[in-house]
């Protein structure tokens, strides 16, 4: 996606054909769900790829095969209401701990045009779940089996659909007794970059208790949205990608209720009349481009783009002002990557983004280029291909499944099972202080702290008992040494 639109009904009509099948299985589950505190209401086989078939796909250092999943789950919509959602889970197969992987699709109009349809980007869950990642793949709302209008560049929904797939993801994995080792990745491309820093940002804001970022790769997204990338609005010239403006403007117009009364007060004849049935989820972008002008802001009535040009706090600029999501300080390392030569997403979006988190005080913010003449189509597989082997770097080495009395090497803890505490204790290893924490199965860190080795080995005090099946991460020089125990 480029920064603007793809796919959001400017009314959800009664008649929506996919909501009315869902509508009453989305009550009757939700209200369980609910008191269950469960986010995973369904899920089903796709596919399922051999290594060998992987590598024949294009996925050339695939190590495992894959199933590919659909599910459906919990979630809120843009009011705060329950809702579901769909997306796609590509699960290695093996018999690793793994760390989980989300990657946000980039904009898309077409309802079905999304993961859990096997859509392109599916690819990527391949390339991730291949090389032994949990990928998870949200369609975001109002895609997939998700019901109403898709509310593009809405950066608190596609947050809040990407976190519950994330804790559905974990149920999922709990289900199959697929070990999590506790390392959580985000991906995204064009709105997916956009949707990749609203989830980092959340999560740190208001989840740290439940999920800890390991790194994030936001990669040619409009994190600027009221500002570099609202050039287009109010540009004279061509734009390559006319129907992100529609879409954004349909999209905030069912986000922001009074944000226009009707779709001819902000747009002008003919495409007041002509673009809104083509924002109902069963078109592509050419099918609205061919009806838009080269020149986008063409479609604005003059009055509106004549305020929204002069006026900072013109009412529209405050909407997408509320979607911007490049001023704030992340804690987990961010590596935005761009490419100069775009045209659809503007690479200054990731300049600005840079310079104003390290002013914030952020110290672990990069923003590269994957291409200086690449345009937007083309920065997406350097750009993606990159931030994996940049995780990879991050990536904890597999932890077999399986309790055993030793995991690791040369690391032991005993006993195992434990209870309170335990002595960890290792052979030919320096004296002195180093970090651990505790994860469950699901990946949840629920404990850390500091042990000083003395002669070999060292007391650990664990909080509460009966967590079952967890792991042990110790932080030493030679890098991330993963113990797996039981605690009763």
């Amino acid at each position: 996606m480029a920064l603007m639109f793809r796919e959001c009904p400017l009314h959800w009509p009664t008649k929506n054909i996919i909501a009315m099948r869902i509508l009453p299985f989305l009550f009757s589950i939700l209200l369980g769900a609910a008191c269950s505190a469960q986010v995973l209401l369904s899920d089903s086989l796709l596919l399922t790829y051999t290594a060998e078939e992987l590598m024949d796909l294009g996925v050339g250092n695939a190590t495992n095969g894959v199933e590919l999943h659909r599910i459906i789950y919990a979630t809120e919509d843009v009011f705060g209401q329950p809702t579901i959602a769909s997306g796609a889970i590509a699960l290695p197969l093996g018999d690793c701990s793994y760390p989980l992987a989300a990657y946000m699709h980039g904009t898309v109009l077409e309802r079905e045009g999304v993961p859990s349809r096997q859509s392109g980007e599916a690819i990527v869950g391949y390339f991730l779940a291949g090389t032994g990642y949990v990928a998870v793949l949200p369609d975001y709302l109002g895609l997939g089996d998700g019901p109403g209008p898709h509310p593009y560049v809405h950066a608190r929904s596609e947050a809040t659909a990407s976190i519950d797939m994330l804790r559905a993801a974990r149920e999922f994995c709990a289900a199959r007794s697929v070990d999590l080792n506790g390392q959580l990745f985000l991906i995204g491309y064009s709105q997916g970059g956009h949707a990749c820093m609203a989830t980092h940002r959340m999560i740190e804001a208001e989840y740290s208790d439940e999920f800890t970022v390991t790194a994030s790769a936001p990669c040619s997204g409009p994190y600027d949205v009221s500002g570099v990338q609202a050039q287009v609005m109010v540009a004279t010239v061509p734009y390559p990608a006319p129907y992100y403006l529609p879409y954004i403007l349909f999209s905030y117009g069912y986000v922001y209720p009074g944000l226009y009364d009707a779709v001819g007060d902000v747009i002008e004849e003919p495409w007041a009349t002509l673009l809104p049935p083509l924002f109902q989820g069963n078109n592509g972008s050419g099918a609205v481009d061919a009806v838009m002008p080269e020149v986008p802001s063409v479609i604005l009535v003059d009055s509106v783009l004549e305020a929204f040009s002069s006026d900072p706090d013109h009412y529209f600029r405050v909407a997408l002002r509320d979607n911007d999501v490049y001023d704030w300080v992340p804690q987990a390392p961010v590596r935005m990557v761009y490419c100069e030569s775009d045209s659809h997403v503007f690479y200054q979006n990731s300049i600005v983004c840079r310079d104003t988190m390290i002013a914030n005080g952020a110290t672990n913010v990069q923003a590269v280029s994957a291409g200086a003449t690449f345009d937007h189509g083309d920065c997406a597989f350097p750009a993606l291909l990159g931030s994996k082997i940049w995780f990879d770097s991050q990536k904890l080495p597999c932890a077999p499944q399986g309790v055993a009395e030793l995991d690791a090497p040369r690391w032991r803890v005993v006993p195992n099972p434990v209870q309170d505490r335990a002595r960890v204790s290792v052979d030919g290893y320096a004296d002195g202080p180093l970090s651990w924490t505790l994860h469950l199965a699901d990946g949840r860190m629920v404990a850390a702290g500091q042990l000083v080795l003395q002669g070999g080995s060292a007391e650990i005090l664990f909080p509460g008992t009966g967590m079952g099946p967890c792991f042990l991460q110790l932080r030493t020089e030679r890098g991330i040494e993963v113990v797996r125990l039981v605690q009763e």
